[in-house]
């Protein structure tokens, strides 16, 4: 969801200025990887960072954009335009890629729960340059740890290709995450599924709403995400080496299949939400027929009751000894007959 009131401080403000609108307030950390299939080194660094080795790729990773001096450093150090780091620190960016000639700029989402259980969006952005990859996290979460420890093993791919198969690690992961999203959500949708028919409390319309609320959030993502993955798969940029083509390639084919699990989850919310609005209308229907029944059942007892309580002098009923109880028995009698008539009618 977009913050608003973040949004309003760049108001009237020229192209390039660099104001973070995150709600994030956690210090800058910067980590420099450097490493091949031979050499793995990996340090916190608070500058721009000098290479000595020019046959390791290197990994800046950036977590927490709340110092925007030091991003402006880093900016200046490896000549970044402007509107970049806008973008970078504007963390309401849809996911897309921009080729500056020199390097490539991509935007990508990752999924929250805030403290409402409501779904929310947290950006990461990727610059891929020669033999350097710098991402940019606003928050502290642990999501490319794995892709760390796989390096420091030196037995895999990731040491061994350059730095656009590091571009890809990392795009890849934040892809993987998605379905582990998508699992979350279908099993709240199993579980309103299992109980619906028997609880059709307000409180589970809130919850289809939130989950509805869910697959809006992911669907806003996930729709252009299809169309950057296929720019980054289809194009020739020279950052990316053809090796590399087949699994971004692969990358988006999985896109692919998460937009569709996605619609069919939309799909399947809109036929709770009918099953949910049938089976309250159909409480409803039952209420009003055994309502509709008792009135039915009183309409010749308040006949009878209203006939004898007139003040006619010649009432010949008024004045038999046994009147009062035989005018209960045929109330009685009758009301039971009805009653007898409506169930062999299948009305009750």
């Amino acid at each position: 969801m977009l913050n608003l009131k973040q949004r309003s401080k760049k108001a009237g403000l020229p192209p390039g200025s660099l104001i973070y609108t995150g709600a994030e307030n956690i210090p800058t950390k910067m980590i420099l990887i450097e490493y091949n299939k031979d050499i793995f080194n990996e340090k916190t660094i608070d500058e721009c960072p000098q290479f000595a080795n020019k046959n390791t790729i290197k990994w800046i990773k950036i977590n927490g954009l709340k110092d925007v001096e030091n991003l402006k450093k880093i900016g200046k150090c490896f000549n970044l335009h402007p509107l970049v780091l806008e973008d970078v620190l504007n963390t309401n960016q849809r996911p897309k890629v921009e080729d500056y000639s020199d390097y490539l700029y991509i935007v990508l989402k990752l999924f929250d729960v805030s403290e409402n259980d409501q779904m929310v969006t947290k950006q990461v952005s990727l610059i891929l340059k020669k033999n350097l990859v710098i991402s940019f996290q606003d928050d502290d979460e642990p999501l490319f740890d794995l892709i760390i420890k796989r390096i420091k093993t030196k037995e895999n791919q990731i040491n061994s290709r350059g730095a656009d198969y590091l571009l890809y690690s990392l795009i890849d992961t934040i892809i993987d995450s998605y379905f582990l999203d998508l699992e979350n959500v279908e099993d709240n949708i199993e579980r309103i599924e299992y109980n619906l028919i028997e609880n059709t409390s307000p409180a589970v319309l809130k919850r289809i709403h939130s989950i509805k609320m869910d697959i809006i959030t992911l669907r806003k993502t996930i729709r252009p995400l299809r169309e950057m993955l296929s720019t980054l798969e289809s194009s020739e940029y020279f950052q990316i080496a053809e090796s590399t083509d087949y699994y971004f390639r692969d990358v988006y084919d999985h896109s692919l299949q998460i937009y569709e699990m996605l619609e069919s989850l939309r799909d399947r919310t809109s036929e709770i939400l009918d099953i949910y609005l049938s089976s309250t209308s159909n409480k409803l229907n039952e209420i009003v027929r055994v309502l509709t029944v008792i009135s039915t059942v009183f309409v010749p007892l308040t006949f009878i009751v209203g006939l004898y309580g007139m003040n006619f002098n010649n009432m010949p009923e008024l004045r038999e000894p046994l009147g009062y109880p035989a005018v209960l028995v045929i109330m009685v009698i009758v009301a039971l007959f009805m009653l007898a008539y409506f169930r062999r009618k299948k009305w009750i």
